[in-house]
């Protein structure tokens, strides 16, 4: 039996144009963020989608913000919450009782200084509509942080809580740099 050759190129575009319809415009100022929405862009590939959606919907603020208010949202609590860290090492370089740590801690409140002033780089250039530099501020504060593991890294000897704390400013950071990289889409 033979059948009719029939091109799947119209049902591909299609398809193609119907995800393209339906999907989050972040482009559009006037969209407040729902859940929904916030569903969807937590789901971004390289984001933690749980860690996501948790931090940001535990937040009563993030459902009152249009779509560009939530960028600038979670660059200023990835500043609160670096903040937050920096005291907390700043604290352990001064009750520290093992020498070893020390200087570790205080490399890391380096890099925590440094992971800062990129954030605050990246609430400006939000603010300022310049995404591209937002992400790649928030991939600085990355790596600074990063960094700070990389010292502490095989240390058994500090809290647990460190690397806590900093795995969760790093997914922080990552959710700035890819709510960035969505935005200048």
């Amino acid at each position: 039996m033979d059948f009719p050759r029939v091109s799947i190129l119209p049902l591909l575009l299609l398809l193609l144009i119907t995800h393209l319809s339906s999907s989050l415009s972040l482009s559009d100022t006037t969209n407040i963020v729902t859940k929904e929405s916030l569903d969807q862009i937590c789901s971004q590939p390289k984001i933690y989608s749980h860690f996501c959606i948790t931090w940001l919907t535990n937040d009563p603020i993030t459902f009152t913000v249009k779509f560009k208010g939530l960028l600038e949202l979670v660059i200023q609590k990835t500043q609160l919450f670096g903040y937050k860290n920096i005291a907390m090492m700043k604290g352990l370089v001064r009750t520290t009782t093992d020498p070893t740590l020390k200087i570790p801690y205080g490399l890391c409140v380096t890099y925590y200084e440094s992971a800062i002033k990129s954030i605050e780089d990246a609430i400006r250039f939000a603010s300022s509509n310049e995404f591209e530099s937002t992400s790649q501020a928030a991939v600085k504060a990355f790596i600074s942080i990063t960094t700070c593991e990389a010292v502490l890294a095989g240390r058994n000897t500090m809290p647990s809580d460190v690397t806590l704390r900093n795995m969760r400013f790093k997914r922080m950071c990552n959710i700035g740099t890819v709510f960035s990289d969505v935005y200048r889409l």
